[in-house]
């Protein structure tokens, strides 16, 4: 999904579990831009993949929001957009630590209360929704159709509320009506490093979001020693 606003020149691109659906409400409601969930006619072919019996909209298991979006002449028509647009416009993203994002959409999506672990070996298996939740590379909705970044700000979940209105002052928003405190789509589960039992788990959540460690500011972990040590001494001087 992304959240458009001509007036203000400024597209936001929500990528799953980093706070998208709060901000793109937020974004509707007090800061007028208008949200956009759509399917494009040639999603099947654009995206090399076969039917799948429950499909939701745009998710699929190659493409990130800006080339599904930016790339399509039906969609940019509903959302009065152009090449022009797309490469002026301010655009601003949230992300979030891989390690935690990963356990957060696993609880999202786990309907059938399978383990994290066990579920890790479901990337090839599961639905587009469930793969676009869990498996798919934050980065990948960062870049345009040449692979190139494309985002001009990027905030950090972890920092969700200062961030947030760092990018509203960049849009010349100075009168902030809204309530970021508000939490929607929130679980409770345990804190995720809790959830990295064995140097195995690790090792998959290394490789099934490679990109993301490549590519984005947060440390991979080789070592389970090294992993616990971080968060469990972070959590204790919290």
């Amino acid at each position: 999904m992304c959240s458009i606003n001509h007036d203000l020149k400024a597209i936001y691109i929500h990528i799953h579990k980093t706070g998208g659906t709060a901000i793109s409400m937020i974004l509707n409601k007090h800061y007028g831009f208008k949200n956009y969930y759509l399917h494009r006619p040639d999603h099947h072919a654009f995206c090399f993949q076969k039917t799948f019996k429950k499909h939701i909209n745009y998710e699929n298991r190659f493409h990130g929001v800006i080339t599904y979006y930016k790339t399509s002449p039906h969609l940019n028509r509903k959302m009065n957009m152009n090449p022009y647009k797309w490469d002026t416009y301010f655009k601003f993203c949230f992300i979030r630590n891989p390690y935690d994002k990963i356990v957060s959409a696993w609880n999202h999506v786990n309907r059938f209360q399978i383990p994290f672990k066990n579920y890790l070996a479901l990337e090839k298996v599961v639905n587009d929704v469930e793969y676009m939740h869990m498996f798919m590379p934050q980065y990948r909705s960062m870049i345009n159709e040449k692979a190139k970044e494309y985002i001009d700000y990027i905030g950090k979940f972890e920092n969700l509320e200062d961030d947030f209105l760092i990018i509203l002052k960049k849009l010349g928003i100075t009168n902030f009506t809204h309530d970021l405190t508000k939490k929607v789509n929130a679980r409770d589960h345990k804190p995720f490093y809790k959830y990295y039992q064995d140097q195995e788990t690790l090792d998959k959540v290394n490789h099934l979001l490679k990109e993301d460690f490549e590519h984005l500011s947060y440390t991979k972990f080789e070592t389970l020693d090294e992993f616990h040590y971080q968060f469990d001494q972070k959590k204790n001087d919290d």
